[in-house]
C-alpha cells in the first residue's frame, strides 16, 4: 500500500492544484457517497492514523492537511471525474445565482428529503462540486442530477409543462395554499438580489407567512420548509 510522506510529493502538488475535469471529496461519509453514486474515482487518500480502505494511498496528517480545503485534516479525502451536466425532468428545484456554498450544500440535503428529482443552477450560481457544498450536502449531491445553465428559458424549451413556482419575500399566495402540480420547478434567489424580473414573469409568487417584525429568511431555510410542504401534497395527499 503506497503512503505518502512528503509535501512535495507531485500527487500532493496535483491535489492542490486541482484540474477543472476533477473535483476534491473530503470526509468519510461524502466519500462513501460518491462511491455509491458509481463517480469515477481517481484516487482516494486516507490519513495514517485511520483503518485504510482498499486501494487507497496513506497519507501523513500534515500532507492531508495540505491537500484538504478543511480547518483540519479530514480523516479521508477522495480525488474523483467532475460528473457531467445532466437536466433532469420531475420535480426540480432551481437556484439562482447563489454563491454561498453552504446554503447550496443545505438545499441540496433538503431536497433529498423532500423527494426533488433534480437540480438546476440558473445563471451566476456557485460550483455544485466545489469541496464546500459536497461537505454541505453530506455527500447528497451525488444522489441527484445536477445542471448548470445560463438561463431559464432552456429548461422551459426543454420541458414544456413544468409548473414554475418563484419563493418572494412578501408577494404571492401563501405556500401553502399551492397546488405545485406534478411536474414543479421551485425557484430560489440569493438572499442579497432575489429573483430577476425575467425570471418572474415565468412564475407564480408564492411566500411564507411570517410575524410582522421579521424581514426574512436565510435562502435554505425558506426553500426547505416550501419543499417540506411540497412533499407533504405530492406524497401524502395532504
Amino acid at each position: 500500500m503506497d503512503k505518502i510522506t512528503s509535501l512535495s510529493n507531485p500527487a500532493v502538488k496535483r491535489v492542490v492544484a486541482l484540474p477543472e475535469d476533477l473535483i476534491l471529496i473530503e470526509g468519510r461519509h461524502p466519500v462513501e457517497e460518491a462511491l455509491a453514486a458509481g463517480l469515477e474515482i481517481e484516487t482516494i487518500y486516507v490519513r495514517e492514523d485511520q483503518t485504510p480502505w482498499e486501494n487507497c494511498v496513506i497519507v501523513t496528517q500534515a500532507v492531508m492537511a495540505k491537500m484538504a480545503t478543511t480547518d483540519s485534516p479530514p480523516p479521508v479525502l477522495a480525488v474523483a471525474k467532475r460528473p457531467s451536466s445532466h437536466l433532469s425532468h420531475g420535480r426540480l428545484l432551481g437556484l439562482v445565482g447563489l454563491q454561498d456554498p453552504g446554503n447550496i450544500g443545505t438545499l441540496i440535503r433538503a431536497a433529498c428529503a423532500f423527494g426533488i428529482t433534480g437540480i438546476l443552477l440558473i445563471g451566476d450560481s456557485c460550483d455544485p462540486y466545489h469541496p464546500k457544498v459536497i461537505r454541505a450536502s453530506a455527500g447528497l449531491i451525488f444522489r441527484l442530477p445536477v445542471a448548470m445553465v445560463t438561463n431559464l428559458d432552456s429548461v422551459l424549451s426543454t420541458f414544456n409543462d413544468l409548473s414554475v413556482f418563484a419563493a418572494d419575500a412578501h408577494e404571492g399566495k401563501s405556500y401553502k395554499d399551492i397546488d405545485y402540480g406534478d411536474h414543479p420547478l421551485l425557484l430560489l434567489g440569493s438572499e442579497a438580489h432575489g429573483l430577476p424580473p425575467e425570471i418572474l414573469a415565468h412564475a407564480t409568487p408564492l411566500h411564507i407567512p411570517m410575524h410582522p417584525s421579521a424581514e426574512s429568511l436565510n435562502v435554505a431555510m425558506a426553500g426547505a420548509i416550501i419543499l417540506s410542504e411540497m412533499y407533504q401534497k405530492a406524497y401524502k395527499g395532504i
